[in-house]
């Protein structure tokens, strides 16, 4: 079975996480407004639906689906293993940079809203290296769940680009899941996407050379095997 993937352009590789990145400085102008009605339930009306979404940025989520694509022929055995590769490496980035400063989650930081109150976003980020020691309520910079489904969704683009459109929507909820959860403020969804699609992206370029690479070499050391000598 031929799995092979869509390219994507070097500019465009570079430049949609680089976008993100921008938008989620911007987007520290409304981190706290966003996060502090989403705390306070006020979009609860989407809160259950959302939270039938929030799996598709576990493991778990992705493993099923991706073990659904193989056992209907849709993904080979390597194809399934390059695309569950690329959200678990997405993901784990994502936590290693979660160590590097620290940013109190939305529920936390509410948690006194009298003194939130008149706190600005710079008071969400508690210093740099913080490796363990805030523990997960000090965890939320970036989303590893929107990275973990971000890089999910572009091995899927990668390998089935007619479906996009419908991978991207799936991504971007499960970054609303998480802000509306009270998880993760606005920028920290933008970050963590920028995560997963550069990690994603890169991920499934360096496995297409390397499976490319092992197909020339087991040509090579068959020379005669396109050309099998006559019976004649």
């Amino acid at each position: 079975m031929d799995n092979s993937v869509s390219a994507v352009a070097p500019r465009q590789s570079l430049a949609i996480p680089l976008g993100l990145m921008a938008l989620g400085v911007l987007a520290l102008g409304v981190d706290l407004e966003v996060s502090r009605r989403c705390v306070a339930g006020e979009f609860r009306g989407l809160h259950r639906f959302l939270e039938q979404i929030e799996p598709f940025g576990q493991p778990p989520g992705a493993v099923i689906i991706v073990l659904a694509l193989w056992t209907c022929g849709a993904l080979s055995g390597r194809g399934a293993l390059r695309v569950v590769l690329a959200p678990i490496g997405a993901g784990l980035s994502a936590d290693v940079l979660k160590l590097l400063v620290a940013r109190a989650r939305p529920y936390h930081f509410f948690q006194n809203q009298g003194e939130a109150a008149a706190a600005t976003v710079l008071d969400t980020f508690g210093g740099w290296l913080p490796l363990f020691s805030g523990g997960s309520r000090m965890q939320g910079c970036p989303s590893a769940h929107t990275a973990f489904v971000t890089g999910f969704c572009v091995a899927l683009s990668r390998m089935f680009p007619q479906g996009r459109l419908l991978f991207a929507v799936v991504a971007a909820l499960v970054a609303l899941q998480r802000i509306e959860g009270g998880s993760h403020f606005l920028s920290d969804t933008l970050w963590g996407g920028a995560v997963g699609y550069l990690i994603g992206n890169v991920w499934m370029d360096a496995s297409s050379r390397w499976m490319s690479a092992d197909s020339r070499g087991e040509f090579d050391s068959n020379p005669g095997s396109a050309n099998p000598p006559s019976t004649a």
